[in-house]
């Protein structure tokens, strides 16, 4: 008996920590910004509980991000408040970088052959890149990719709040090291809903790189699917398309510093050798 009472507090204890942690306020709002329904968030708040009572600032975003009464009502009345238990353990394990779920409203992915064979990223990308240069968006040149030796696809997009405050910051960091080392780029795969938001981000971020064409998005299946269901996610790989680092650990999100964070370490790493080529 004493065994079988200590293997369900075991069952129990396992269960505690494999359950998902509670939404903050701040989350809920962010998934009625990014495009979910009410229902949607609803049914996300029943099972994973909320975290905190709901304050005025609070009610008076949601309710600008098209809350329904019934979910600002549910959440004045903590009918999914989330127990002490949860509370205690969500304060003892700080949530993970954010991440947005990209919605189903994306474009569809489609069939198209795996990234296995030699240079298959290149090819893929061939005559889909384009560039955006004071405010002007044209088409970017093939050739530019063919020497690099390391190319970072960044999935973002302009309702994003998460990937519109990291994008200043790797448009920072792209200015610092491209010029020490023109192996490396960076080619935006767009997680936007129109043409018109694709343009307006790249252009209101000066993002220095090249962009696949929003038209051609639905080409790229498989390279899409490499993103990850979040964003903002940076996916380091090589000319044929193996992965080398990414914003993602299987279904956990690491975040793209951590892969700003292996790229600096590459670079490094290959200094030595560089600086031994210098006469």
């Amino acid at each position: 008996m004493r065994i079988l009472i200590s293997l369900l507090i075991a069952l129990c204890a396992v269960s505690a920590l494999a359950a998902p942690r509670p939404l903050t306020n701040k989350e809920i709002a962010l998934m009625l910004r990014s495009g979910f329904s009410s229902e949607t968030v609803l049914r996300e708040i029943a099972e994973r509980r909320v975290l905190e009572p709901l304050d005025l600032a609070t009610r008076k975003s949601l309710a600008e991000f098209g809350a329904s009464n019934e979910l600002i009502s549910a959440l004045e009345k903590n009918l999914y408040a989330a127990s002490a238990g949860q509370v205690a353990q969500a304060n003892a394990n700080p949530p993970a970088p954010p991440t947005v779920p990209v919605p189903s409203t994306s474009p569809p992915p489609v069939n198209v052959p795996p990234l296995v064979q030699d240079n298959a990223l290149l090819s893929s990308l061939r005559g889909k890149l384009v560039i955006c240069r004071d405010g002007t968006i044209t088409a970017a040149d093939d050739s530019a990719l063919e020497n690099k030796k390391l190319i970072a696809l960044y999935f973002s997009a302009h309702w994003c709040p998460p990937c519109r405050k990291f994008t200043p910051q790797l448009v920072d960091y792209y200015n610092q090291v491209e010029s020490q080392h023109p192996e490396f780029e960076v080619v935006f795969v767009s997680c936007d809903r129109s043409r018109f938001n694709w343009e307006t981000y790249m252009r209101d971020s000066r993002m220095p790189w090249p962009a696949v064409d929003y038209d051609r998005l639905g080409e790229l299946g498989d390279l899409r699917r490499i993103g990850g269901d979040g964003i903002p996610s940076l996916v380091l790989l090589d000319p044929a398309g193996h992965v080398l680092s990414s914003s993602f650990d299987g279904e956990r999100y690491l975040g793209p510093q951590k892969v700003i964070a292996d790229l600096q370490r590459i670079f490094e790493a290959a200094a030595p050798s560089l600086a031994a080529q210098i006469p």
